[in-house]
């Protein structure tokens, strides 16, 4: 993964966060503009936020690779509805 490419984090509890890939130490993955993804109906929200009681709009967040399932880069529908939800560009 190259900075910047938008990824989902699986996490070790089954919640799922996409953002901007930052970078990957030997413990951690670092993402920016995290968001938590929702299901809502047939589609996805994103929560500007880690955690369901946290301020939003978090820079960036850190992930004990200990507490990770996996990291892929996100689907490119999906991305492009992030991108949208985060910037108001359409893609």
């Amino acid at each position: 993964m190259k900075v910047n490419d938008i990824v989902t984090v699986v996490a070790v509890t089954g919640a799922e966060y996409i953002g901007k890939f930052r970078k990957e130490t030997a413990d951690t993955f670092v993402i920016g503009e995290p968001h938590i993804v929702s299901p809502e109906g047939e589609s996805l929200t994103f929560m500007p936020t880690v955690a369901m009681t946290g301020e939003p709009s978090v820079g960036e967040a850190t992930f004990q690779k200990s507490g990770v399932i996996l990291v892929v880069r996100t689907a490119k529908e999906v991305a492009a509805e992030y991108t949208r939800s985060i910037s108001g560009i359409i893609l």
